[in-house]
């Protein structure tokens, strides 16, 4: 944290053209640190919880902090208020999610890329295994909507697993699974115009065959797929609006796709580059991950207008271990229940919005939701730790933190959907090793 404070320092004396204030300037001091902290980390480790950190400063902390400097009315409660809770509750989630980082001295990561590498040897057949798998998983998941995660979603992200797989058992026809992969994955965001996916598995897949390669990963280079990654997440905000618009109706059954559309608009922006960079667009892309108008809106409710839940948010912790056949009254991820109870947002069948676990903290325990960040924080942190304890005995489980983590990556969500898919998939994945097992398929 000993840079910290020269960056802090640059940032409040350039903030004075704003009128900053001092926590605003830290905010944003935090996350250009947990930025420069994530890509120093790419090559030298599986930078998964690095990536984790940055973006939730992103949302939290950054575009709140230049909400307020460019449009605070936009925000629901003062800065000051806000940033009373969003600081010290980001600051204890960093220090929970880092915990085991400054403390896992047993291997350097480079040591299990290469453990797996070694060990997928002579197991080829286990890309393709998780490829047909993976294949069957999306038929399901395209055609059949309504369809279990455990039929349909499950499987359907071993499609990705088996990428890993074949990039580090040196498959002969690594390329070609690659290719098969990105084509679905495409097809499926054309088809749904759902973007999360495609640019959270483009994000992993780089996190992941970088790490262990801190040699040929140079400053410029890093330097030039960050500003890629930056400008791709530009062009997928530009487009997106319009063409939500053009496929989908009113409800989550209305939605069409349009291969042509979409590649008439990405042609449209990559040849009108001043409709993708210019300072409107810019900043409508940036304030999508304003984490702080859910956080700050249930801020300004509670406790005034609604009671604090008491710790209702721990019961999403038992959730994921009862069967929906046992329950058919479980309550559903998605927080479409929080945004209603908690704050005065509106909330339409065809958008999703969430109060974030941060938020969840404060509409449950008022400022001891610092201490629920933490706990959230350690509880990533340590089941990431606990994964690498395992790959001692077990190499090729690094491959399925990607799948384990994918729900993990932003604030956008509630503890109920991390945790129960970080469970969820974990009971998948030991099924799907068990039963390849039992059939003479060592994964």
């Amino acid at each position: 944290m000993k840079s910290l404070l020269p960056i802090f320092l640059i940032v409040f004396l350039a903030g004075q053209l704003v009128d900053t204030t001092l926590p605003e300037a830290l905010a944003v001091a935090l996350s250009i640190y947990t930025f420069l902290t994530f890509i120093a980390s790419i090559g030298e480790t599986i930078a998964l919880l690095e990536c984790i950190s940055f973006i939730a400063s992103l949302e939290v902390l950054l575009v709140p902090a230049v909400t307020y400097w460019i449009f605070p009315a936009s925000m629901p409660i003062e800065s000051f208020i806000y940033f009373s809770y969003a600081l010290p509750a980001y600051l204890a989630f960093y220090a929970g999610i880092n915990w085991f980082i400054n403390r896992q001295s047993e291997r350097p990561h480079v040591s299990y890329i290469q453990a797996v590498t070694t060990y997928l040897q002579g197991k080829q057949s286990s890309s393709t295994v998780l490829l047909i798998i993976g294949l069957l998983g999306f038929i399901v998941k395209v055609f059949i909507p309504a369809a279990p995660n455990i039929v349909g979603a499950l499987p359907a992200y071993c499609l990705f697993v088996s990428v890993f797989y074949a990039c580090y058992s040196r498959s002969t026809y690594r390329f070609i699974r690659i290719s098969i992969a990105a084509s679905v994955l495409l097809a499926y965001t054309v088809w749904t115009g759902m973007f999360g996916d495609l640019f959270f598995w483009i994000m992993l897949v780089t996190i992941f065959i970088a790490a262990g390669r801190p040699d040929t990963l140079t400053i410029r280079l890093k330097t030039i797929v960050t500003i890629f990654a930056f400008t791709f997440l530009l062009l997928i905000q530009s487009i997106k609006g319009e063409y939500r618009y053009n496929t989908w109706g009113h409800q989550q059954t209305e939605r069409n796709s349009n291969a042509q559309l979409m590649g008439e608009l990405l042609a449209d922006r990559l040849s009108n580059p001043e409709k993708l960079l210019n300072v409107d667009h810019a900043f409508l892309s940036f304030v999508r991950f304003n984490q702080g108008i859910m956080i700050g809106s249930a801020m300004a409710k509670v406790p005034m207008h609604e009671a604090y839940a008491n710790g209702d948010v721990m019961l999403s912790l038992i959730y994921p271990f009862v069967p929906r056949l046992l329950w058919s009254n479980k309550p559903q991820t998605g927080g479409y229940e929080n945004i209603r109870r908690f704050t005065t947002l509106p909330q339409y069948e065809n958008t999703s919005i969430n109060l974030s676990p941060l938020g969840e903290g404060y509409v449950n325990f008022g400022y001891g939701g610092v201490f629920f960040a933490l706990f959230y924080g350690l509880l990533l942190s340590g089941i990431f730790q606990y994964i690498l304890h395992l790959a001692k005995n077990i190499p090729s489980i690094i491959l399925w933190l990607p799948m384990l983590y994918i729900n993990c990556l932003t604030m956008e969500t509630d503890l109920l959907s991390t945790w129960g898919s970080l469970v969820n998939n974990a009971i998948f994945v030991m099924l799907l090793v068990w039963s390849l097992k039992r059939i003479g398929i060592q994964l």
